[in-house]
């Protein structure tokens, strides 16, 4: 596996896996630096260190219900549109859905307050 222009995708599941797991890595780490700042922050806190879990959790759940949905629409318009995939394409779109995931569940957040 290389991200070079010259290897692309031609197949749905090569398409849909490719997004997915960008979505997945991209999205655990970016769920695990604020896991980590938030222990750091609520480390003193009774129950508020615990808080880091449900962040660490959220950031695996995410990607794994609405990234395989969203990954699978995109490698679907991809394969019925006739274009195969290039790697650098797979990335854009895994990590196009975690930003859109996070400033999701960021606004929430602001919403409560």
């Amino acid at each position: 596996f290389s991200l070079t222009s010259s290897t692309n995708f031609p197949l749905f599941k090569e398409m849909w896996v490719a997004v997915f797991m960008w979505c997945f890595v991209s999205s655990v780490f970016i769920y695990s630096i604020a896991a980590l700042i938030a222990f750091t922050m609520l480390r003193r806190h009774k129950l508020g260190k615990f808080y880091s879990v449900m962040i660490l959790v959220m950031g695996t759940i995410i990607p794994c219900s609405l990234g395989i949905l969203s990954s699978a629409a995109i490698a679907l318009v991809y394969k019925h549109s006739g274009f195969s995939m290039f790697p650098t394409h797979a990335m854009m779109w895994g990590v196009g859905q975690t930003v859109i995931h996070a400033a999701v569940g960021f606004t929430r957040i602001l919403a409560t307050l």
